[in-house]
């Protein structure tokens, strides 16, 4: 479990170096999404989706919860905190399910929630 959170730990912290696209590239199944407001983003979407998008200025996670579901499922869920670099703000509760395959952890699922207060989204663009 403690490697799943470092996947997401590495997540935030790629999108402070304008890195997503490479690490959904390397994390994301195959058959992998992500849920966010206004739809579902598959494998090939994020990389687009992320590719040229403007890096975080800075980022903070709290409250993380992981739940072994049998061996080769976790399911996680925490808050972020997140500044772009207009100063806008992004919050919301971040739930992640990854799956064992070949040897690490992959990315199979995330969503996305944004809490009151958020004035930076992850909508479809």
């Amino acid at each position: 479990m403690d490697q799943a959170w470092r996947l997401e730990e590495e997540f935030w912290k790629a999108g402070t170096t304008g890195g997503m696209a490479s690490y959904y590239a390397r994390v994301l199944a195959a058959d992998g999404f992500v849920v966010v407001p206004g739809g579902v983003l598959e494998r090939e979407d994020l990389l687009r989706q992320w590719d040229g998008r403007p890096p975080w200025a800075d980022y903070e996670l709290s409250e993380p919860r992981m739940a072994l579901v049998n061996g080769e499922t976790v399911v996680m869920t925490y808050r972020v905190a997140a500044h772009d670099q207009q100063g806008g703000l992004y919050r919301a509760r971040v739930s992640s399910v990854y799956v064992w395959a070949g040897g690490g952890w992959a990315l199979s699922l995330r969503q996305h929630t944004p809490e009151p207060g958020t004035t930076t989204d992850l909508t479809l663009r």
